[in-house]
């Protein structure tokens, strides 16, 4: 037991020690940055007039905006390149989802989510690593493309522009302000680090090409995550791929372990085993720290309708779902579905019936074709009193 709390002791310690380190690398990155940053400021101040510098200043959110969508159309056309198939884009508040009928505009009021992020996923495992390496790497290099094209606009407009002409001058000092957010964006992801639930474009890239057990586990997590995506249902996966992501995952002390523990508890919960199911939904809760925040909201999803439909325990049910935080990246389909179980349950059979359908209507507008298969009959059960 004395060895068991010690090796305990000493994974805490590596995790803390991890995490630290990234935030002093952050830390010196960004007060690099900023320092860079500030001189820049001081010297245009000095240079550009006060009208220009309140029109800059006016412009300097749609200007992140306009580079943190070259960074992600960046991934989009990388992913389209290796045959990934393209099913999110969110810049902001904006969000734009691949739904069955095509794409659809949604509002994204996740804070969480608020700078950006694509969602490309694989649709068969063919040289796997290296293809989802170049979709990682795509987004800091259209940074860096889009910084080295803003200069290059910069120095263009300073030689055409001789009689300093309020608009060129204004115009360069933009493209002087998005090169800039550009090369601090490309920065901020090529360095390998993980933060946020989140690795960096240049973390998840290393993690793939370097070889040996860490590429050998993302592997794995991708090959499962493209077979589910690709509609093989849960109990179908292969669970000695699982149980290999699971061993690689804690012998590399990998923060992705928790995803391993979500395919585990899908896998028993579809085959019908509660009791292994539960077991994998509590590692999966444990976990969930390691979940970038606007996602977290699925895993309590999970655990309310877990215990409303397999422990028909309203109590624990309602527990975790009053932990919910609504976000529009989780499926509509798991959100209604876990309504229609709870309610059922405080027995409102004719809102529960309204809520299954508002689910099964939503059901192909799931990511994870392979866990709404499974979802589907769940429903069905309850709508038919089974």
């Amino acid at each position: 037991m004395a060895l068991v709390t010690e090796e305990i002791l000493i994974d805490m310690v590596k995790k803390k020690l991890t995490k630290t380190v990234s935030i002093i690398i952050a830390t010196i990155v960004g007060a690099g940055i900023g320092f860079f940053g500030a001189t820049m400021g001081i010297d245009a101040a000095k240079t550009v007039p006060a009208s220009q510098i309140i029109v800059l200043a006016l412009l300097f959110i749609p200007a992140f905006f306009l580079v943190v969508a070259i960074h992600e159309a960046g991934h989009a056309v990388a992913g389209s390149m290796v045959n990934f198939d393209f099913r999110m884009y969110v810049v902001g508040p904006f969000m734009w989802d691949k739904e069955e009928s095509g794409w659809k505009f949604k509002w994204n009021k996740n804070l969480n989510l608020s700078g950006g992020l694509v969602i490309c996923l694989p649709t068969n495992t063919e040289k796997l690593a290296g293809r989802f390496s170049i979709y990682a790497l795509g987004g800091p290099a259209a940074s860096l493309a889009f910084a080295a094209f803003a200069y290059g606009s910069t120095s263009l407009i300073g030689i055409i522009n001789s009689n300093d002409h309020f608009v060129l001058t204004l115009v360069g000092s933009l493209f002087s302000l998005v090169g800039f957010l550009s090369i601090v964006i490309f920065i901020g992801t090529i360095l390998p680090m993980h933060t946020g639930g989140f690795y960096t474009d240049g973390a998840r890239a290393l993690r793939f090409l370097r070889g040996g057990d860490t590429s050998r586990f993302e592997t794995l997590l991708m090959k499962l995550i493209t077979s589910s995506t690709g509609g093989i249902r849960p109990r179908l996966l292969d669970r000695t791929e699982i149980q290999e992501a699971l061993v690689l995952a804690r012998k590399l002390n990998s923060l992705m372990e928790v995803y391993v523990y979500y395919f585990f508890y899908q896998s028993s919960f579809d085959e019908g085993n509660f009791d292994e199911a539960e077991t994998y939904l509590k590692e999966y809760l444990a976990h969930m720290e390691n979940i970038p925040k606007g996602m977290r909201g699925s895993v309590f999803a999970d655990a309310a309708f877990f215990y409303a439909f397999a422990r028909k325990d309203l109590s624990q049910a309602e527990f975790y779902w009053k932990q919910f935080v609504p976000s529009a990246i989780i499926p509509k389909a798991q959100v209604f579905a876990t309504e229609a179980v709870i309610l059922n349950l405080q027995k409102d059979e004719a809102a529960s019936t309204m809520k299954i359908d508002m689910a099964l209507k939503e059901i192909p507008n799931m990511m994870d074709r392979g866990v709404g298969i499974s979802l589907r009959e769940k429903l069905m059960e309850i709508k038919s009193g089974t």
